[in-house]
């Protein structure tokens, strides 16, 4: 049964005062494939340019797990995408406003995206408090209402509160050059109801996201501070109705970019294809288009890539790495069935004197055997969880490089067919 839409929420537009007042971001679509939607251009920020499509390696805590900032300059990144939820709470924004935010505490110079806090507080536990009423500081206590999310630091134990007006304050300290609008995503057990009522508060949030967010840029222009642009993000779950107003209220608004979030980006290729052709035909041709947690390996990427989408984030990247998962090429026997990975800890690889792989051209591939690798894991030795995780990023990376150089040449679609087969 479709859903009745969402009444559209009253939106001042005074946008482009703020926008193009800034010359420090903007977006340019530099080629397209003939066939698919993808598209080659950049990002302009504050702190650098960014050559789409890109990967955005996750530096969860102010760093990408098991790797420091020349191990992450030397995969080849250009950004990379921190959390707001968990810097809130460690370090704490007092130790991060003392370094100009969370880029020149972990030596990053480049451009940096934050996410606004809204999965976290929406799918932490709910556990009943210990009858002390406390819980203890594993205990995350949540209570979401239109004014915002309460919870309980996980560190301390310590009431929080984030509100849209408090996340756009959080991320001007953490001072990424992108951020995200406070949302709730929807969970895949909520019922009609609690969908509606999510997605209304998130186009309550996103638009008291944006109102913030004036005042703070207005804030930062006059004390000299860098542009922060921030992006509204699509809900709405498997829902066409439900996502199309989404993204069309995103645009109305006037936000400088778009992100796509939810589930439905998740692990599973043919769903991200599904969501996102429900939305494909409003895409902007004037913003960058972000993918919160694309799932899928390689042929998610083609998925999303074909459709549409500039940059995307991936956890599973460096987490699968520190599991023993390591990507292949084409060249190396990556197929669709194989995922394009395969595990070194298994027991075959532990005499292989070759490299994991013969085409990478990482740190880990031009100086250390499979051999060693499969060792380091098996031991669960931490210079393993490092060489891994290398590897991982760089192949993303190198990737996103051949996809832009496959646009670039009129070859996106060969290329796609090779690595992800027909749609």
């Amino acid at each position: 049964m479709p859903f009745t839409p969402i009444p559209t929420l009253t939106v001042y537009h005074c946008t482009a005062i703020v926008y193009y007042s800034y010359m420090d971001f903007s977006f340019q679509i530099k080629a397209k494939d003939k066939k698919t939607q993808a598209r080659l251009g950049v990002i302009k920020t504050p702190h650098g340019e960014i050559e789409t499509p890109a990967y955005t390696p996750v530096a969860t805590t102010a760093t990408v797990k098991a790797l420091d900032t020349k191990d992450i300059i030397e995969c080849k990144s250009q950004v990379v995408l921190a959390n707001t939820y968990h810097l809130l709470l460690r370090p704490g924004l007092e130790v991060l406003e003392q370094f100009g935010g969370f880029a020149p505490f972990m030596k990053w110079e480049g451009p940096t995206i934050t996410d606004s806090g809204g999965y976290q507080v929406s799918f932490m536990r709910s556990d009943p408090p210990s009858p002390d009423g406390f819980g203890g500081v594993t205990t995350n206590v949540v209570k979401i209402t239109d004014e915002g999310a309460t919870f309980r630091s996980y560190v301390d134990g310590s009431k929080q509160l984030i509100t849209p007006e408090r996340s756009m304050e959080i991320q001007s300290v953490l001072n990424a050059d992108i951020i995200m609008a406070f949302d709730q995503p929807l969970g895949k057990d909520y019922t009609e109801e609690k969908i509606k009522e999510a997605f209304k508060r998130t186009l309550l949030w996103e638009e008291r996201s944006f109102h913030a967010w004036q005042d703070i840029q207005s804030k930062r222009k006059r004390q000299s501070k860098s542009y922060q642009a921030l992006y509204g993000i699509v809900q709405g779950g498997t829902n066409k109705d439900l996502r199309r107003q989404s993204l069309e209220f995103i645009l109305k608004t006037g936000f400088p970019g778009v992100a796509i979030g939810g589930e439905t980006i998740g692990a599973d290729p043919k769903i991200t294809a599904e969501s996102l052709d429900t939305i494909a035909d409003l895409w902007p041709q004037d913003k960058p288009v972000h993918a919160l947690g694309l799932g899928g390996g390689p042929e998610g990427i083609f998925e999303a890539l074909s459709r549409g989408v500039d940059t995307f984030d991936n956890t599973s990247v460096t987490r699968i790495a520190r599991s023993g998962l390591l990507y292949i090429y084409p060249e190396d026997g990556g197929t669709k069935e194989n995922k394009f990975r395969l595990d070194v800890s298994k027991s075959k690889f532990k005499s292989k004197k070759e490299s994991w792989s013969q085409t990478c051209r990482c740190y880990t591939c031009q100086n250390y055997s499979a051999a060693y690798l499969h060792h380091l894991l098996v031991a669960r030795e931490l210079s393993g969880f490092r060489l891994a995780s290398i590897h991982n990023v760089h192949f993303m990376n190198e990737l996103m490089i051949r996809i832009r150089t496959a646009i670039k040449n009129g070859d996106f679609e060969a290329m796609r067919r090779e690595w992800a087969g027909a749609f």
